[in-house]
């Protein structure tokens, strides 16, 4: 695959993307950016995580079925989309003043597949809120990174779906798991930082009170 303008110009945008939000000298823009623009957005759609739940769902079904390869492609691109979808849609768009603009930049980003582009600003955002930094992030019991698990899982749904080959039972485990890491380790811990909370059948919503 041939690195060429487009790419250069999808590079040059994320980077720029990337200091508009997160300009060292201006740490009240970030905290109202967060706590006001990103909160919003997900109370104006608190489904937005859905599509990413669906494909979870079926990957689920797929591998009690036996259906490896199709359960490990269903799982990675689940994933993809609880990092693109439900994190970086809200960062584009609250970033974005032209509505119309900011749908059409995320929809770019959703047809590409691989984090390399856009994890600039999920490391950003999750450190922020989180004061943790996304590549310290590990599935339990492994040894390498969410995101090195992430990048891995990525690149086996390549190889089946452009080459044919077959995976495991063992690997269309491991790439369900990864995918529910990404929810309970990176999605919750952002949403609770922003006093949110999904609930089922509801989508994203205020955090409730305890006690």
């Amino acid at each position: 695959m041939t690195y060429d303008d487009f790419d250069a110009a999808q590079d040059e945008m994320f980077e720029r993307l990337s200091e508009e939000l997160y300009p060292d000298h201006k740490e009240k823009a970030i905290a109202e950016f967060t706590n006001d623009r990103l909160r919003s957005y997900y109370l104006n759609h608190p489904r937005v995580a859905r599509p990413a739940v669906d494909l979870f769902r079926e990957a689920e079904s797929l591998l009690c079925s036996g259906h490896l390869d199709a359960a490990l492609v269903f799982s990675a691109s689940a994933t993809e989309l609880f990092l693109k979808a439900t994190l970086l849609r809200p960062i584009i768009h609250g970033l974005v003043s032209s509505e119309v603009l900011a749908e059409e930049i995320v929809n770019n980003t959703l047809a590409q597949t691989g984090l390399d582009r856009y994890k600039k600003l999920l490391d950003q955002l999750f450190e922020h809120l989180t004061s943790k930094k996304l590549d310290s992030v590990l599935r339990v019991g492994a040894s390498k990174t969410l995101v090195d698990e992430i990048a891995e899982i990525q690149r086996m749904r390549n190889g089946v779906v452009h080459r044919g080959e077959s995976i495991t039972q063992a690997d269309a485990e491991r790439a369900l798991d990864v995918c529910k890491t990404t929810v309970i380790f990176v999605l919750n811990p952002v949403l609770a930082a922003l006093n949110l909370e999904s609930r089922k059948g509801e989508g994203i919503q205020p955090a409730r009170r305890l006690g």
